[in-house]
């Protein structure tokens, strides 16, 4: 019985915690933005959101808060996380595998991260210009774990899931990009 086996012709990647790890500027900036609010966030609490859109989460940890309050929070810690890009280190492996790839493939990213603080993570580790598609948070109604991020990507890059390969960290992130229909490399924490 022989089985097919598709050619890869895209690769999509995922941004926080797969290319780059964000993950303490994220912790500082989300406490220094729920300290603003008067609220705490411990570092075991933080650890429950990896891979997951703060529209989601904020609630989560703050039930009851309303969503004025939740864009105060997440405005603030935009303001907070452009002081702290210091503290994201990239993966040095994968970005060299996509470095070597980018010019005979099309290229993706695909993140529950919102523009604004995304491209500042790809303009301070030189990462922009590997992508022929970009598919942030906000570009979406519904974030990871919905494959809305990686279907619009899919479309725009004009490759059928089948012919594609997405890096993921996080579950949420292997979510998404399964139920896209994509085959998942996970990519380990470094």
């Amino acid at each position: 019985m022989s089985r097919y086996v598709s050619t890869v012709r895209a690769l999509l990647f995922d941004l926080d915690g797969t290319l780059v790890d964000t993950r303490e500027a994220n912790y500082q900036a989300y406490r220094a933005a729920f300290a603003d609010a008067g609220h705490e966030l411990t570092p075991e609490q933080f650890a429950t959101t990896w891979g997951r859109d703060s529209r989601d989460f904020i609630p989560d940890l703050l039930p009851g808060i309303d969503s004025a309050a939740v864009d105060s929070i997440r405005a603030a810690k935009s303001t907070f996380y452009a002081d702290l890009l210091d503290r994201t280190t990239v993966n040095t492996a994968l970005v060299a595998f996509l470095r070597l790839v980018a010019p005979s493939y099309r290229t993706a990213l695909v993140s529950t991260a919102k523009s604004g603080n995304g491209e500042q993570i790809l303009a301070a580790h030189g990462l922009r210009e590997l992508f022929d598609v970009v598919v942030w948070g906000d570009d979406v109604a519904v974030s990871k774990p919905d494959p809305e991020g990686y279907l619009k990507a899919l479309a725009e890059l004009g490759v059928d899931a089948a012919d594609g390969l997405a890096f993921e960290d996080s579950e949420t992130g292997r979510q998404a990009a399964m139920a896209a229909g994509l085959s998942v490399l996970e990519v380990p924490h470094f």
